[in-house]
């Protein structure tokens, strides 16, 4: 256990903390786990004051917020691995951080934080059981935290998808606030802004409603090339590829122009190449 926490100990907590976002945006759930786990060893060190540790130095948030981050994360990873139970404990640990014991104001409002996640993931884990009573409780809950939203309606469509009823209402509310969501280059948040489009896609491919479903992978194609995201890309243009026998004429010309226009960029980044000279040849 020491070399264990002195092995944690020669990292950042601030970088742990960025470490679980980057494997929780690459889908990497069990890393994501393994990675709170850590964090959480190492938010137990700020409860040794008579200890000076190097991780903790420049701390940039007070430390109720590394018990609950760790918390929230790992179960968030093991809802994903459909660990319900298990994520439902997760839950219980950051609904009342009040036990960390820290009576700043800015502690609080990260108690305060924690709280609202927690109402809004143990209703996330009810729906993903397939409680479709508690649909409206949780669209109102989304309506009123606009950052929920995004990652409810993902939740609503894979329930959806798992348990094979209709959502479309819910749908309609919720998808006007993808144009109007922020993802800063955040990794989490990229993630769900990519997962959104390729779970719509599925759904309406799921209903037959092949227009829609082209239309939302064709979208994902290009939004995943351009924030540079190489698993969604890779899952949107296999997507496309198996839905391409519904395409219509202008879909499937958008489908071959996004990709001329990916692999023009990607030749002209190569040095001394004639992306026009290999366009005359081809003529």
């Amino acid at each position: 256990m020491r070399s264990r926490i002195s092995a944690l100990s020669q990292i950042k907590i601030d970088t742990l903390v960025n470490m679980i976002k980057m494997s929780y945006s690459f889908e990497d759930w069990n890393e994501a786990i393994s990675l709170s786990e850590s964090l959480l060893e190492l938010a137990h060190l700020t409860k040794e004051p008579e200890k000076r540790f190097s991780c903790l130095d420049s701390m940039e948030k007070p430390p109720v917020y590394y018990f609950g981050y760790s918390y929230l994360m790992k179960g968030l990873a093991l809802q994903k691995l459909r660990a319900y139970s298990e994520s439902k404990e997760c839950v219980n640990r950051y609904s009342d951080l009040s036990w960390v014991e820290d009576s700043s104001e800015e502690s609080q409002y990260y108690i305060d934080k924690f709280k609202v996640f927690a109402k809004v993931n143990a209703l996330t884990l009810d729906i993903l059981s397939g409680n479709k009573e508690k649909l409206p409780e949780y669209l109102h809950v989304l309506m009123d935290n606009g950052d929920e939203i995004i990652p409810g309606l993902i939740t609503i469509i894979e329930s959806a998808l798992a348990h094979d009823f209709n959502v479309d209402t819910e749908i309609e509310k919720l998808t006007p606030y993808i144009a109007k969501y922020k993802h800063q280059n955040r990794p989490v948040r990229i993630s769900y802004y990519l997962t959104v489009h390729y779970l719509l896609a599925l759904y309406y491919y799921k209903n037959r409603q092949y227009a829609d479903a082209i239309t939302y992978t064709l979208h994902n194609i290009t939004l995943s090339d351009k924030l540079r995201n190489d698993k969604f890309f890779k899952k949107s243009i296999t997507l496309f590829e198996f839905l391409k026998t519904y395409a219509i004429d202008s879909q499937t010309a958008e489908y071959s122009r996004i990709l001329n226009s990916i692999f023009k960029g990607e030749i002209e980044n190569e040095e001394s190449f004639d992306f026009n000279c290999i366009a005359r040849c081809s003529q």
